[in-house]
């Protein structure tokens, strides 16, 4: 950042240090009248890489914003728009082919026109962004109105969308984006005992309704019909790819394939193209070239890796011109970087865990490899091995059809749009449970593969009453996670146990409460203040500060301590009661449930439900920094009623003593959590970490079988 102030050069401070983090403090004193205040942000130096800047007045005056308009605008409007976009919200989290609906603040509407602008399609879904027409809807809203029919569900392609509302006041336009879930009943159904089928029906689906992208076009190929537009949607993503687009390893990963099984339907133009791409493209780090490609992920570096070796492997021959390696050598070294990955893969596992948005990117690459080996290469078998590893954690981490547990990296998108996770896809061709859905990355290799998942894994999926399930496991690079999971035919419980306790978060997700695909809870501390923004945390994906997770069978606790440079003093709960059939709640507790399971939560310091604003009805705040929350799942059957779960939260005990030592009792059940992180239940140690990436499996049954 370079800061002039009064056009005097006050510091120019440039610490590109890789993966440092790096911060100075600068005064700059204000002379009387207009002072002119100039900074320059670089705005590219790596990816991912994270800048801010603060400032604060030292003054005794106090400040107003003021922002320039012309004089024709009418202010008071301009005010009465941000105040109508503030306070909108939609009446349900999801919708099924049903009417998407929203709550207006009739008090402030008068005769007013609303824009709606929706965009098709994701980064990652479409590679060179274009995602085709938005669809744009005008509202004319009259004077008190206070409910808005929006569209039927099915005028839209199912998907996790941010709503784009927009009001104008002369030449100012006021917009507010706001999250929903929208769902299609005809994807919902159970599907085909044969996976084979499962696999057609999900080309159909991605042929007919899917995202223009490399993934549809493979499809057609497989399908074998459509090959003018597939080959009209290569061309188009394939630019992205020369252009050495961020995440364009995701798309030439099937780009390459394309080539590789469909050659004999390919024309000569479109060979040629793949040909020069794959030949000029940079595969790695120790390869030539100036861009912004990521390659440092588990799942960027798989990629990658994968398309080294299929491209050398296509043209052993050839001379690739970015490396200035031949092809058999391209092969060779793509080949030895994948048992290096594999190597960490088997001992490591995922580093982002039980990730939805990242465990289609693995399979899409493993899926690849098994693609692309025949049965007795040691690739093939890595790769089988590999895939068996993620069925195996999908299948724990199940619970009604969708992966809902505790995340390593994760978006809004996933965490409230499970209809439509990719994950929720996985689920579907692998084991039938699940369902079909619009997601491309991942499904597509799987679709493409006679693959077969372990049918041993089925019996963590869909519990019968009375059972349950607890799982126990390290994983992550340098066991940089340990793993807690409990689960029964009703709730789920998952938590990241002190994982990096009190320091910055970025998307990781600590612990989640589920009933089923949209009735959740989760907690969280903001990584920025306004909701539905693009943070890294943002408002509910992440935590600015994380906290100590600890959980022991049903039953997990949040510690937060939230240091006071951090301007946000809050955390709050994401519980969106639309989605409940009954709760009820006090100042410091609540309970919900949903066809016989039960989730409550208890504070420390009290919770406050919102009543307005874009998060009306499905956010709890607590305020403080230093805070405690405790998650308990349960089953109906277990209480008279749910005011009795509700009782038994309000009188759970929290202390907290001068040394920081906290102590809750619940009943017979004794939690201690130490000043050193230790976690005791009725005084006996309950934790044995750290564990191997398989961990360990307890179920339990009624006659107390294990």
């Amino acid at each position: 950042m370079t800061v002039w102030n009064n056009d005097e050069l006050v510091t120019d401070y440039i610490p590109f240090t890789r993966n440092m983090v790096k911060n100075t403090n600068i005064i700059l004193p204000l002379r009387k009248g207009t002072n002119k205040l100039i900074l320059c942000l670089d705005d590219l130096a790596e990816r991912d890489t994270d800048y801010y800047f603060h400032l604060r007045y030292c003054g005794e005056q106090n400040l107003m914003m003021v922002l320039p308009v012309p004089d024709e605008v009418d202010i008071e409007n301009v005010q009465r728009y941000e105040d109508i976009l503030d306070l909108i919200y939609f009446d349900k989290e999801s919708y099924i082919s049903e009417e998407v609906s929203m709550t207006l603040p009739g008090g402030l509407i008068r005769d007013d026109f609303l824009k709606l602008i929706i965009s098709h399609g994701e980064f990652v879904e479409k590679m060179n962004h274009q995602v085709g027409e938005d669809y744009i809807c005008r509202y004319q809203l009259d004077a008190g109105q206070k409910h808005l029919k929006l569209m039927d569900a099915e005028d839209i392609l199912p998907g996790y969308y941010n709503f784009m509302f927009e009001m104008e006041e002369g030449p100012i336009k006021i917009r507010r984006k706001v999250g929903n879930q929208i769902v299609w009943k005809k994807f919902l159904g159970r599907g085909s005992d044969d996976s084979k089928v499962r696999k057609t029906e999900f080309l159909d689906i991605l042929i007919h309704h899917g995202s223009d992208n490399a993934y549809k076009a493979a499809a057609y190929f497989e399908k074998g019909y459509g090959y003018e537009e597939a080959e009209r949607i290569i061309f188009e993503e394939i630019g992205g790819v020369k252009d050495r687009q961020d995440c364009s390893d995701f798309h030439f990963t099937i780009i390459l394939y394309i080539y590789y099984r469909f050659y004999d339907r390919l024309s000569q133009q479109l060979r040629q193209v793949i040909e020069e791409t794959a030949l000029g493209y940079r595969y790695w780090i120790d390869e030539p070239g100036d861009d912004v490609m990521w390659f440092f992920s588990e799942n960027h570096a798989l990629l990658f890796h994968t398309c080294q070796y299929l491209a050398g492997k296509l043209f052993p021959d050839r001379l690739f011109i970015n490396s200035g390696k031949y092809g058999e050598e391209v092969c060779r070294h793509g080949r030895a970087l994948l048992d290096k990955w594999f190597e960490e893969f088997f001992r490591e596992f995922i580093t982002e865990w039980n990730s939805s948005a990242y465990i289609p990117v693995d399979v899409h690459g493993l899926a690849t490899i098994y693609n692309i080996t025949e049965e007795g290469d040691l690739l093939h078998e890595k790769a089988k091995r590999a895939l068996d590893m993620v069925c195996y954690s999908i299948a724990i981490n199940e619970h009604k059809g969708a992966v809902m547990a505790s995340f390593g990296r994760i978006y809004e998108k996933e965490m409230k749009g499970n209809y439509n996770a990719g994950t929720t896809s996985l689920l579907y061709l692998l084991y039938n449970t699940g369902h079909l859905t619009r997601a491309g990355i991942g499904s597509i290799s799987l679709a493409l593969s006679d693959y077969e998942a372990p049918d041993e894994y089925r019996k963590y999926m869909g519990l019968k009453d009375g059972e349950v399930l607890i799982h126990q496991n390290t994983q992550g690079f340098e066991q940089h996670v340990n793993l807690y999971l409990y689960k029964n035919s009703r709730v789920m419980l998952s938590t990241a146990v002190a994982f990096k306790p009190f320091q910055k978060g970025y998307q990781e997700h600590i612990l989640q409460a589920t009933l089923d695909k949209t009735a959740q809870i989760f907690i969280n501390h903001p990584g920025e203040s306004h909701p539905y923004g693009s943070g890294r945390p943002n408002y509910w994906a992440g935590n600015g500060i994380l906290p100590l997770g600890v959980q022991y069978r049903n039953t997990g606790i949040l510690v937060y301590n939230i240091p006071e440079e951090n301007r946000i003093d809050f955390t709050h709960a994401y519980i969106p009661l639309c989605e409940f059939q009954q709760y009820m709640g006090s100042e410091d507790s609540l309970v919900a449930a949903k066809n016989g399971g039960y989730i409550g939560i208890r504070t420390l310091n009290g919770i406050t439900l919102q009543r307005k604003g874009v998060t009306a009805y499905r956010e709890f705040i607590s305020p403080g920094r230093k805070n405690i929350w405790i998650v308990k799942v349960a089953v109906a059957d277990d209480y008279e009623s749910l005011e009795e779960f509700l009782e038994e939260m309000n009188n759970i005990f929290i202390q907290k003593d001068e040394n920081g030592e906290i102590l809750i009792k619940n009943g017979n059940m004794r939690y201690k959590i130490g000043v050193d992180k230790s976690f005791l239940v009725n005084e006996e140690r309950v934790y044995h970490y750290p564990m191997d990436v398989k961990g360990k499996i307890v179920i339990e049954r009624k006659n107390n079988d294990v």
